[in-house]
């Protein structure tokens, strides 16, 4: 190994060892026992409505019971659970409503301190279902969808809509085993954390704005679960803006709540190439505790000009239930670009309450490290405060 990259590894190999060793849906759910995330989402790799299943698991292993009667038992509260506080009626269609908010606190405690309230998402959902064991799937979600800030302030700006379709795709399983999806989702690509502006998500382009349409093909068995996804871009787009391609990953479960996997990815349009490979461990530990990993390289290749990239990334997340309905989070992130001699580190923790069904707060405090040979830059403290409602 080069004394270019032996300084920035041993300081992220060093930060994992400061942080606790214990540590929905959401990936860091492994711990409760669940490996695949079908379990209580009707797309197979997560994100978008949960099933029925999903509704009760979440009232009634992850919500607190604190504002609940005592003599109320756990049954009546998994029927509470559905649209509107109701067990549904209709066995074919599932509607769901959601809202994410976040107020945002750059340079905190600094000088230059701003602060921002963000809408994230307000998604109407619906998703109809037929067959034996729910053998074929439709799901839309539409709603608003604010400008990524990377584009705010700039002509690209004025071509994004804000109220478009998020997820729309018909599925058909002919097996529980194996299934097949197309329309517009996100690619089969590392793990699903909720962070999107995590170097995980930004450096790959797997963002919550990176969708495109496709097709995928998912299997899965208590060993093994694979995706194959072949796409061609998002056909709001622009025909050259579209990043067609294809990606896949895979994952073997090691002692029942560990799953061992990797991906890969290779997409272009008509300015950039891209490919992308990760591995990446999902532990599960006693107790609903969990551990994420995932380490990445992603090579660019402009088309139109020169500047070829190749950048990596870290990222580590310990999950520790500290109590029902409530959750301690500890990240730990890394992000290089090969082309100079900087890296950048990202800590902080953070703590997710589930006071009741439906109703989530999360608080993050993050700090975002530059280490550079030239120039000493200051650290850059943020907060940030979510909520979370579904229906």
């Amino acid at each position: 190994m080069s004394k270019h990259y032996t300084l920035p590894i041993l300081s992220f190999i060093g930060m994992l060892l400061l942080v606790p060793s214990k540590a929905h849906a959401y990936p860091n759910f492994i711990g409760h026992g669940y490996n695949s995330c079908i379990t209580c989402h009707y797309n197979p790799f997560g994100n978008g409505p949960i099933n029925d299943y999903g509704r009760a698991f979440s009232a009634t292993a992850v919500s607190s019971r604190g504002f609940y009667n005592d003599s109320k038992p756990e049954e009546l509260i998994s029927e509470e659970s559905g649209f509107f506080f109701k067990q549904p009626k209709n066995k074919h269609f599932r509607p769901q409503a959601s809202y994410r908010g976040m107020l945002l606190k750059r340079n905190f405690g600094e000088v230059g301190e701003t602060t921002d309230y963000i809408h994230m998402q307000a998604d109407l959902s619906l998703v109809a279902k037929f067959g034996e064991n729910d053998k074929y799937i439709s799901s839309v979600t539409f709603g608003y969808a604010p400008v990524p800030r990377s584009l705010q302030g700039t002509p690209a700006a004025d071509s994004v809509k804000e109220y478009r379709s998020r997820e729309h795709y018909v599925g058909y399983r002919p097996t529980p085993s194996w299934g097949f999806y197309a329309g517009l989702m996100d690619k089969t690509y590392g793990i699903r954390i909720a962070e999107h502006i995590s170097y995980a998500r930004t450096t790959p382009q797997v963002t919550m704005d990176d969708q495109s349409h496709g097709a995928i093909l998912h299997y899965n068995n208590p060993n093994f679960e694979a995706g194959l996804n072949a796409f061609v871009g998002n056909l709001t787009q622009d025909a050259n803006l579209r990043m067609k391609g294809f990606a896949g990953t895979f994952e073997y479960t090691l002692l029942e709540k560990n799953r061992l996997g990797m991906s890969f990815m290779s997409e272009a349009n008509e300015f950039l190439e891209l490919t992308a490979q990760a591995i990446h461990i999902r532990a599960g530990l006693d107790h609903g505790n969990s551990i994420l990993f995932e380490v990445g390289k992603v090579d660019k290749k402009p088309k139109l000009i020169a500047g070829d990239k190749t950048e990596y990334y870290a990222n580590f997340q310990n999950h520790i239930k500290a109590t029902r309905g409530v959750y301690l989070l500890n990240s730990v992130e890394y992000y290089k670009n090969a082309n100079d001699k900087s890296y950048r580190v990202r800590f902080g923790p953070s703590i997710q309450y589930f006071p009741v069904s439906k109703v989530e707060f999360r608080v993050d405090l993050q700090n975002t490290r530059n280490f550079s040979q030239e120039n000493s830059i200051k650290d850059r403290w943020d907060l940030m405060a979510q909520i979370h409602l579904w229906l």
